[in-house]
């Protein structure tokens, strides 16, 4: 902790001077906050150990991680020599891309940038993806993108993928068939939203009035009193209560920009994919318990609870005004 601490005020100082200098695509991001600067400082320490213990994948995994939260050249540099240094050409060339693009002013960046590419361009297939708007890329379940952009490239391996686009209305996803040296766009728009419901039709029905008319009620022959359904209620409202607690607990923890850091290159075995899953399906359960709760509350109001007598129309007669008049009863 103490070496990443050291490192909070050199990725600000980087993450400032960055800002300043580069193009006009890092010219419109903010400054990253003390949080996300002590977050990157941490995960760029993670990525060194692993780095120095030839652990390639888990060091690369650190560094984009430490690139999302604070941008810098020499964040990225790190990640793509993860990268090939774990035989993982396609993710380099894909990371190799975003640098070229973003850091073209900075020689080391740009001249590890092209020799990645000039390795990947005959060994891979390179898409150029363009969404009419901001969108995050996902191949074989795996995130690709470093962040949510209208325009991608990203790198795959020869053979046949499973390529996500999403976006805030909803993903797309389509079969895709990779060939070495290969090169395609792809376009993409948002799904539509859905229907909204037609505004019901106001009542054409004349205002009827009644006079009403007490008659005594039949006999009872419910088993259960209000008190019975007033118990299930709160049971019901409890099992909900719990639902919302779940929902929300899963919505947070461990949150989708969590999972998308220490998922990034990862399948769907990454544990904090995995324990957003399992807070998914609790919620999922508790939702299946709230809704039959509702259901046998509803039944038992209806079907089985002889509630206190009140007033109910039974029959109605046109007075000579207009109006009419009826029969009521307490049921």
């Amino acid at each position: 902790m103490r070496g990443a601490r050291g490192l909070i005020g050199v990725l600000a100082a980087c993450s400032a001077l960055a800002v300043g200098s580069a193009p006009s695509i890092a010219q419109a991001e903010e400054p990253p906050s003390a949080d996300r600067l002590k977050a990157a400082a941490e995960e760029y320490d993670r990525g060194r150990r692993a780095f120095l213990a030839d652990d390639f994948e888990t060091a690369a995994v650190h560094f984009e991680n430490a690139f999302r939260d604070a941008p810098r050249a020499e964040t990225m540099r790190l990640a793509i020599r993860a990268r090939r240094k774990a035989k993982q050409l396609a993710r380099a060339a894909t990371l190799a891309a975003i640098a070229q693009q973003r850091y073209p002013g900075d020689p080391p960046t740009a001249q590890l940038a092209k020799e990645t590419l000039d390795e990947a361009g005959p060994a891979l297939h390179e898409y150029l993806v363009d969404c009419m708007a901001d969108c995050a890329i996902t191949a074989d379940g795996r995130v690709v993108s470093q962040s949510d952009a209208q325009k991608h490239r990203i790198f795959l391996e020869p053979g046949p993928h499973e390529l996500g686009v999403s976006f805030k209305e909803g993903g797309v996803a389509r079969h895709i068939d990779a060939k070495k040296g290969g090169k395609d766009t792809l376009a993409f728009e948002a799904p539509p939203p859905p229907p909204h419901a037609p505004p019901p039709a106001a009542s054409t029905a004349p205002t009827v009035t009644t006079v009403p008319v007490v008659v005594s009620p039949p006999p009872s022959t419910k088993p259960f009193g209000p008190v019975v359904f007033f118990v299930a209620l709160g049971v019901t409202a409890a099992v909900g209560a719990g639902t919302v607690l779940s929902g929300i607990d899963a919505k947070n923890n461990p949150g989708v920009d969590a999972v998308r850091r220490a998922c990034a290159g990862k399948d769907e075995s990454c544990p904090e994919y995995q324990d957003g899953k399992s807070a998914e399906t609790r919620t999922n359960v508790l939702l299946g318990v709230t809704i039959g709760a509702a259901a046998i509350t509803g039944v038992i109001g209806l079907f089985f609870t002889q509630w206190s007598r009140s007033p109910v129309m039974v029959g109605a007669a046109p007075l000579p005004d207009g109006g009419s008049i009826g029969a009521t009863g307490r049921f």
